[in-house]
């Protein structure tokens, strides 16, 4: 049986492998009860926009109904001209075929069928259908047919002959991405519209851990669901809270489904935002040898790309394998102009340095405040502050190893059975500024003692900050390996459609974290001196913390020098069943019905070393270890209904339903229902309304995560002389240099699910007085409640203005804040309300070649958000507020793509423009606001391929043409930019060379 979705041609049974050897690979669609000849004038509204000539013909015959059958060995790598608009079949074959010396004929008054124009010129004959009947014995008449519905597509499990649903789909195919030129799916997913938030990457170099998010509405990670060819696959292996794309290698993709809508009716817990399914290369034939280059034009960030494919038809199956390896250099925060300096005051921003500085800050017990110089102490100033942005890597550099492989085989011609294996294995080295001191604000104080024999005052110094320059800057190195496995077998059983798996997925991680202090040695090193005696007595070293810069020796350092590991897993297998087929007979069409259940195991484990564990480092997050493990059982039913069908056809309104019972043996069950409606108001004009309900189960980590400690940066009010003695919890005005603050977060094992309702209704326009033109609006609003939410921030606010949460927030004597404890509660709600844009139009082929122009946008109406049934509501639509604040990233009113593409003969070119508006930040330490400015960025590239080595390609690209800079972010922790919506880089040229044999 033909793997390929449609309807299947099959000879005889004794002929079966003979025509599997002839025909390398079949097209064959879905069938409808005509002949074939019968409806080749039939006016149809076709969407054939697939760059090569072979998927354009699969979606002609989805599009149609009309069974179609080729030899995939020789129109491979033929390509196809756009067909948008309302079209007979017969102009949409002609068109499609246009100037690639292929013609068709229907065989059998049933099959079309398409096949090479053989000429002769000096004979003026050319060969027809009886040549091609006595070279393939598929096309004689009395054929056995076979039936396979359609193809399932993001957001169903139904097969259908269109991607036309109820709920916006946007489709990447892989040619999509190599014109965008990206390496990794993170970066190439950054640019999507309907794409805000706080996604990570390797552009996140603090904070980040070398995996890479997406985040759709600006919605968290953990509510975008990942699939990878339909299936769940395990999340980050340090107890990750979603799926890290750079462990799918964007060489073996064949496209990327974008859902933008609730699905949890279809696919369960996480499918909030939507849903993200890349679907790996299957029909591959031939070997693919590829190299790629790129380098910033500052002379850094270089990038290398090596990958090698091979895939070839076997007598009763397919076999492909993949192997990439990939290279990416570092950019250093201190090479661009934007991010040289945490100090952006000269470039309309805040002075974000540390007081942490290379010589001791000390705070007497007067208040006073001094500097350490070198045989002196003198009154501290508000410039004595420290530039940790000289040190920090602002790009990652990355080092990934990766193999993927999928093999099928026909058991008979009903099942068929297919397995893939992927293994990807990555090494990331980030870089950041030596490991600061603050003496007052770790969660064990460690003041300096009186007698400590490097004290010079006299009296024990509670408040002394150090930026410990004599180390090397920190590393942050994260090693990861993950490996996936899938077995399916899929068949058919009278006219339903069948599928059996198995799936099994383990992404493990290690994290070094080098150049850290050990907390229990500083704390003996600067204590009394009873207790530091010397190296022959007790093993201690005593440490010069209130020196200047160079005060602390090789041997001290070597005493409090220190190294933190973690280590974890996560892991997830599932069994799953789907049976889906139709019910024949009613007035307005076939009804169609799918039904299914999934039995799901996860578990993960995430294991600190012991100075981890035991709160015992600086310079490094202490936390306590994380274990958990659930199961999850769940049953699904899915139909599309017709409700009515016009005489002509062309008009039919149909309804989609589904609903989904989860039962989880954490926290029980849930039901989540959908419902859409779908009006085909004549051959132009698309109607879809929907509505879902959806969960988010919370995640093995936020149920079970271990105390952890970390440096938050929060704003405090009562840093503001102006809150002092007017807001009940600010009695006294903190220190207003510190922008960090102690926090310690956990897991709750009484958490709920997060629940949405989320609601779309748009349109498709297919003008038939424009060929060639297609546009789509879509508008959605989404409903969240019981979000999950730890925010050391709300309770500092809360304590501040009302005296709240007294037991979870510690000042010291000074009015500091010494210690926020914040453990995860259901306790947020968010409404995200908005418009999705489309625009496609390919313009008539010409003598000069095809232009496509391809548009979208999205716009963010509000973004209504509370951490607290008791909080006000803030709008965060056009704002923009950094994940080290606690905030939820960038999330500009408007976000767009605009590419215009050109294919002539042998040349093929791209121009991208990226659009992302202006946003409103509130600067660190104020309640004043600026405008982040908008940004614009082009794109270009251009590919040719060689006629004296068939199959020979050479790509040229230039990412960021103008060399737009990155607007100022004076509130991001990262290097002054938003770098999860907009790239430091700047100008990026890259090239990429491959051969196809």
């Amino acid at each position: 049986m033909t793997n390929i979705p449609g309807r299947g041609v099959i000879p005889p049974p004794g002929a079966r492998f003979a025509w599997r050897r002839a025909l390398l690979s079949s097209c064959l669609a879905l069938a409808l009860s005509g002949p074939a000849s019968a409806n080749l004038d039939q006016q149809v509204q076709f969407t054939l926009d697939a760059p090569r000539l072979s998927s354009a013909l699969i979606q002609l015959s989805q599009q149609s109904g009309l069974a179609i059958v080729f030899s995939d060995r020789q129109i491979r790598d033929l390509p196809a001209t756009p067909v948008v608009g309302t079209n007979t079949t017969t102009e949409a074959l002609n068109t499609l075929l246009a100037g690639s010396n292929l013609t068709w004929e229907v065989v059998d008054e049933r099959i079309i069928a398409v096949y090479p124009i053989e000429c002769e010129p000096a004979a003026g004959n050319c060969a027809g259908a009886a040549e091609l009947v006595a070279d393939y014995p598929i096309y004689a008449p009395g054929l056995e047919e076979t039936w396979v519905y359609g193809t399932t597509i993001t957001g169903s499990r139904i097969r259908r002959t269109s991607y036309t649903g109820g709920a916006p789909v946007d489709i990447l195919s892989s040619p999509d991405i190599e014109l965008s030129g990206a390496q990794t799916l993170g970066e190439l997913l950054k640019f999507i519209p309907a794409v805000a938030g706080n996604a990570t990457s390797t552009a996140i170099s603090n904070g980040g851990d070398g995996t890479a998010t997406v985040t759709l509405r600006g919605l968290p990670a953990s509510n975008t669901l990942v699939l990878i060819n339909g299936r769940r696959v395990a999340n980050d292996g340090l107890a990750g809270e979603s799926v890290d794309l750079n462990s799918i290698p964007p060489a073996a993709v064949e496209r990327i489904e974008i859902l933008k809508d609730g699905a949890s009716a279809i696919y369960g817990s996480d499918a909030i935002a939507g849903v993200v399914n890349v679907i790996m290369k299957r029909d591959f034939h031939g070997f693919l040898a590829e190299s790629f280059y790129g380098e910033a034009s500052d002379g850094d960030l270089d990038t290398t790309s090596h990958t090698l494919q091979y895939g070839t038809g076997l007598p009763e199956g397919s076999f492909f394998i993949s192997a990439t390896y990939y290279d990416q250099g570092a950019l250093f925060s201190r090479n661009r102009k934007v991010s040289a300096s945490a100090d952006t005051r000269p470039l309309g921003g805040t002075d974000q340095r540390s007081s942490a500085t290379p010589n001791a800050r000390i705070m007497l017990p007067d208040g006073t405040t001094v500097i350490a110089t070198d045989d002196s102490y003198r009154p501290a100033t508000e410039e004595d502050l420290y530039n940790y942005r000289i040190e920090t890597s602002a790009v990652v550099p990355m080092k990934r190893k990766s193999l993927y492989s999928n093999v099928s085989y026909d058991f008979s011609e009903r099942i068929t059975g297919y397995a893939e294996f992927s293994y990807l294995d990555t090494d990331a080295k980030a870089t950041l500024a030596p490991t600061p001191v603050f003496t007052a604000f770790e969660q064990t104080p460690l003041p300096v003692a009186a007698d400590n024999i490097y004290n010079s005052f006299g009296v024990e110094l509670e408040d002394v900050r150090r930026r410990l320059i004599e180390l090397p800057p920190r590393r942050q190195r994260n090693e990861s390996q993950v490996n996936r496995f899938s077995a399916v077998l899929e068949g058919l059983f009278s006219d339903w459609n069948w599928d059996a798996g198995y799936a099994w997925s383990r992404s493990e991680a290690e994290e070094t974290t080098y150049n850290i202090v050990n907390a229990d040695n500083l704390r003996r090193a600067i204590g009394p001196a009873a207790d530091c005696q010397g190296g022959p007595v007790d093993d201690c070293v005593a440490v010069n913390l209130t020196g200047p810069q160079g005060s602390i020796s090789n041997e001290q350092l070597s005493y409090i020098w220190a190294t933190g590991e973690v280590s974890g897993y996560s892991k997830l297998s599932s069994l799953s069943f789907n049976i889906n087929g139709g019910l024949e007979g009613l007035p307005a069409g076939r009804t169609d019905i799918a039904v299914g259940m999934e039995i799901r195991d996860e578990a993960t484990s995430k294991r600190p070393s012991a100075l981890l564990a035991g709160i015992s480092t600086i310079g490094a997050a202490n936390f306590e270890a994380t274990n958990g493990d659930r199961r999850a059982t769940e049953l699904y039913a899915e139909s599309v209904v017709p409700l009515w069908k016009s005489a002509s056809g062309l008009s039919h309104v149909a309804l989609e339903a589904a609903v989904r019972f989860s039962d989880y043996d954490d926290f029980g069950d849930t039901t989540n229902p959908k419902i859409a409606l779908r009006w085909q108001a004549g051959p132009e004009l698309l109607l879809r309304a929907n509505y879902a309900e959806g969960f988010r189960a919370p995640s093995l980590n936020e149920l079970y995560e271990g105390a952890t400690e970390s440096q938050d940066f929060l704003d405090d009010p009562c840093t503001q002389a102006a809150n002092v003695g007017v807001l009940p919890g600010c009695q006294q005005q903190a220190d207003p240099t510190r922008n960090q603050f102690l926090t310690v977060k956990g897991g709750n094992g009484d958490l709920e699910p997060e629940t949405s309702d989320s609601y779309s209704a748009g349109l498709v326009w297919t003008p038939g007085g424009i060929p060639g033109l297609a546009f789509s609006a879509d508008y959605f609003h989404i409903d969240q409640e019981n979000v999950v939410s730890s925010s050391a921030q709300f309770i500092v606010n809360q304590n501040a203005r009302y005296g709240a949460f007294e037991q979870l927030v510690t000042r010291d004597d000074m009015g500091n804040l010494a210690l926020i404890q914040a453990t995860n509660l259901n306790i947020g709600e968010r409404r995200v309300k908005g418009a999705d844009l489309a625009l496609t139009y390919h313009y008539p082929k010409r003598s000069f070649g095809q232009f496509s122009v391809i548009g979208s946008a999205t716009w963010i109406q509000d973004y209504l958000a509370r951490l607290d049934s008791t909080a006000p509501r803030l709008d965060l639509a056009g704002t923009f507020r950094d994940e080290a604040s606690e905030g939820l990233g960038g999330i500009p009113e408007w976000k767009a793509q605009l590419g215009l593409r050109w294919k002539y003969e042998r040349w093929q070119s791209s121009w991208q423009m990226h659009y992302v508006d202006s946003m409103k930040e509130i600067l660190p330490g104020t309640d004043q606001t600026r405008e982040i400015d908008e940004w614009l960025v082009h794109d270009l590239q251009l590919n040719y391929t060689f006629d004296v080595l068939d199959g020979l390609r050479l790509t040229l690209g230039i990412d960021n043409l103008m060399d737009e800079a990155a607007p100022l972010a004076a509130s991001a922790f990262n290097d002054n930019i938003d770098g999860r919506t907009h790239e430091l880089k700047g100008r990026f040229w890259y090239t990429r060379l491959s051969q196809r044999f």
